[in-house]
């Protein structure tokens, strides 16, 4: 075995797949395209971060209070209340998230390095 390296083809692939979506079109050097699945990206998974964030706000909250005892059971279902009123919006945005990752891999799969 000679220990070739990768085709950027497929460490492209593999940076789309492992790191985040698009930023293997930036090594094949098709930055417009990779900025088509990476800006959606951002900006889904910001808004599953920013609820994630607020769910853990109340969370800590009531913990704080001592509304919420330190008992892992109640504080998961306290997490799962909270998680059945995250509305459309989480369920789009993770919908985003996941098309963007998967159409990344797609395009770089049928891209011409």
């Amino acid at each position: 075995m000679s220990g070739s390296p990768l085709p950027k083809r497929h460490l492209a692939l593999l940076l789309s797949a492992l790191v985040f979506p698009g930023s293997g079109h930036f090594l094949l050097k098709r930055k417009a395209r990779g900025c088509l699945f990476l800006v959606p990206a951002l900006v889904a998974l910001a808004i599953v971060l920013r609820q994630i964030m607020a769910r853990l706000d109340q969370v800590m909250a009531q913990i704080d209070s001592g509304a919420l005892p330190l008992d892992v059971q109640l504080i998961m279902e306290k997490v799962e209340a909270l998680s059945a009123n995250d509305g459309p919006a989480m369920t789009v945005a993770v919908g985003v998230l996941v098309a963007c990752w998967i159409g990344s891999l797609i395009d770089t799969w049928f891209l011409k390095p």
